[in-house]
């Protein structure tokens, strides 16, 4: 990953789960093309995106709904209901937009294997269900058969399919396109562009619901929120499709040499594969996550520490080049190294 700028400091960036390979570069080529166009509001740009959105995901462009990265999406669907269903530990978002927009927040706990402790039948028929499949922090799959209860009982059920260009080949289609849309009238897909496309610096998701919900949302979206350089970001990014293959062929392939890497270094206790792209270690015991997260900042090296979400004791890393890696174990091991006491040769006697 290309060291970047952030917060006033450079340094390897693993901590946002940012793609290690760039953009397109037609995505880049067409943002270029057009930057002479900034005086103008994106009037037609925006329906011919939505209109390449939609084929993509095989619905009609009624169905979609461009928002300003996952934010916005969260916040339109908590414009539906009065109460927010969310699972612990889980992606911040969800409960710090419910709280802001003063919505009662209902939290679902994980149990030891990482799955909701909840039955389905014990959740309130009303309001929304934020769930991210994978999962965030852990990079869990749910199972499917609570996954599909807990949906058909909710209110609003958003899905968040961030991560599953990640997955592996033979349970990816089904993540992309779990479920008909037309079996849930309240059933809101997430598509972030973020990570499998490369675009996380220009913001930009799809809701994607029956026209109907699409609709009603619609009209509860600011004006314009989406911007040219995003829309013309992505139009470019929908007509390389080669470039998306090789980057998540890239995470596929590069994911198991981090799990083994860190499964086998000493400062963690394990590391556990997941369907994202980013894999998560649980530091040793008698070592604070916060303060290794801390020590390999001051050496520009940034990871996530999942304490904050929920998950105290595991690191979230993102699955970056070789190079990253490489340049990661070394830093691990230095500050292993400066925490660990020289041993002292045993005394003749």
């Amino acid at each position: 990953m290309q060291s970047t700028v952030h917060g006033g400091t450079s340094g390897l960036r693993l901590d946002w789960n940012e793609c290690a390979t760039g953009p397109s570069p037609a995505a880049v080529a067409r943002v270029v093309a057009n930057a002479a166009d900034l005086h103008r509001y994106p009037r037609g740009l925006l329906g011919e995106v939505t209109e390449a959105v939609a084929r993509e995901n095989g619905v009609e462009a009624e169905s979609v709904l461009l928002t300003n990265g996952v934010d916005e999406a969260v916040d339109l669907a908590l414009s539906l209901v009065d109460t927010a269903y969310f699972v612990s530990p889980g992606f911040d978002a969800y409960l710090d937009r419910a709280l802001v927009l003063g919505r009662t927040a209902r939290a679902i706990p994980l149990d030891e294997h990482w799955e909701p402790a909840v039955a389905p039948a014990e959740l309130a028929r009303g309001g929304a269900l934020f769930l991210a499949q994978p999962h965030n922090p852990t990079g869990h799959l749910f199972r499917s058969e609570w996954v599909d209860a807990a949906v058909a009982g909710a209110e609003v059920a958003f899905l968040d399919t961030t991560y599953a260009d990640f997955a592996a080949p033979d349970v990816r289609s089904a993540l992309t396109d779990p479920y008909p849309l037309g079996t849930h009238p309240g059933l809101l897909l997430f598509r972030s562009f973020s990570k499998s496309h490369g675009l996380a610096g220009v913001r930009l998701g799809a809701l994607i619901g029956t026209p109907e919900l699409i609709s009603r949302l619609r009209p509860r979206q600011r004006f314009h929120s989406v911007n040219s350089i995003a829309l013309h970001a992505l139009a470019g990014s929908l007509e390389d499709p080669a470039h998306r293959l090789r980057l998540c062929a890239q995470v596929l392939a590069d994911r198991p040499r981090y799990v083994e890497a860190l499964g086998s270094h000493p400062v963690f206790a394990e590391a556990r594969d997941t369907h994202t792209n980013f894999v998560v270690a649980r530091c040793r015991s008698g070592l604070s996550s916060a303060d290794v997260v801390r020590r390999l900042g001051d050496r520009d090296v940034w990871v996530k520490d999942c304490g904050p979400l929920g998950l105290p004791g595991w690191l979230r890393i993102s699955v970056g080049t070789h190079d990253d890696l490489d340049r990661l174990i070394h830093e691990l091991s230095a500050i292993d190294s400066a925490r660990t006491p020289p041993r002292t040769a045993p005394q003749r006697v």
